[in-house]
């Protein structure tokens, strides 16, 4: 897998684009990074592009992968339910889609797409 974050100062928001395949140990680099950027810029909206992306990741690594997430940054001293999150697919919604499920039953802030724009405007919204 390889990917860019970029920091968008206009929007406040950190946008990534992921391609390849996608794994558990890329899911926890892409924490880093990202755990890093919301350190420094304060920001709390992630704009994240995996429609050229492959879900490597069996169904109990998609279900645990929240609560990876909540533990890296609240080792941080971040909070995930303060982050709001859009997640843009291809057209292979099922894993997304249960990550999606799963996420939003340990009460944190994420969507899924198909469509960028609207990723955009939903982080973008109040």
């Amino acid at each position: 897998m390889s990917h860019s974050i970029v920091y968008n100062s206009e929007t406040h928001m950190i946008v990534s684009k992921i391609y390849g395949d996608l794994t558990l140990s890329e899911v926890k680099e892409l924490l880093a990074e990202y755990v890093v950027i919301i350190k420094e810029k304060g920001c709390i909206l992630i704009l994240s592009d995996y429609r050229e992306a492959t879900v490597k990741l069996s169904t109990l690594e998609i279900y645990q992968v929240p609560q990876i997430i909540e533990g890296k940054f609240a080792s941080a001293g971040l909070s995930i339910y303060r982050i709001k999150r859009a997640l843009v697919v291809a057209e292979d919604l099922k894993d997304y889609l249960f990550f999606e499920t799963v996420t939003v039953n340990r009460a944190q802030h994420a969507k899924v797409f198909k469509d960028i724009t609207e990723a955009r405007e939903w982080l973008l919204s109040k």
